[in-house]
C-alpha cells in the first residue's frame, strides 16, 4: 500500500510505499493528485520513498508503473531507494522521462526531499 507523506514544502506530492506498491495503489491515491496538478497547470514534483517498509512491486505494477511514469511531465520526481535494481532501472529510464527526475539512497531522503522542493 501507499501513503501520502505529509507536510513536505514546496507544493511537492510525497508516497510512501508501505509492504507491496500495486497499481491499484497508484490508481486510487497518486493517479488523481497527478491529475490535478495537471489540471491546474502545476509543476509536477513528486518524491516516492520505497523505504525499509517497502517489500517490493505487485505483480505487473513495475512494468505498470513504468509505463505511466513515461507519459507523466515532471519538474523534478526524487525516488528514495536502497534497492539497487530499482535504482538501476529509473537511472535507464530515466532519459526517456519527461523532466528532472534522480534517485537516492535511504539515508539521503532530507536530501532528496530539499533537491525535489527546490
Amino acid at each position: 500500500m501507499i501513503e501520502h507523506i505529509a507536510d513536505l514544502e514546496g507544493g511537492v506530492v510525497g508516497i510512501s510505499a508501505i509492504g507491496q506498491f500495486t497499481i491499484e495503489d497508484y490508481t486510487a491515491l497518486l493517479e488523481p493528485e497527478l491529475d490535478g496538478i495537471a489540471a491546474r497547470h502545476e509543476k509536477l514534483r513528486l518524491l516516492l520513498f520505497l523505504g525499509p517498509q517497502f517489500s517490493g512491486f505487485g505483480e505487473g505494477a513495475w512494468s505498470d508503473l513504468t509505463d505511466q511514469i513515461r507519459h507523466t511531465h515532471f519538474h523534478k520526481g526524487a525516488v528514495v531507494t536502497d534497492d539497487g535494481h530499482i535504482r538501476a532501472g529509473l537511472n535507464v529510464l530515466k532519459w526517456v522521462l519527461h523532466g528532472d527526475v534522480r534517485t537516492f539512497q535511504n539515508d539521503e531522503y532530507d536530501e532528496a526531499v530539499h533537491w525535489v522542493a527546490s
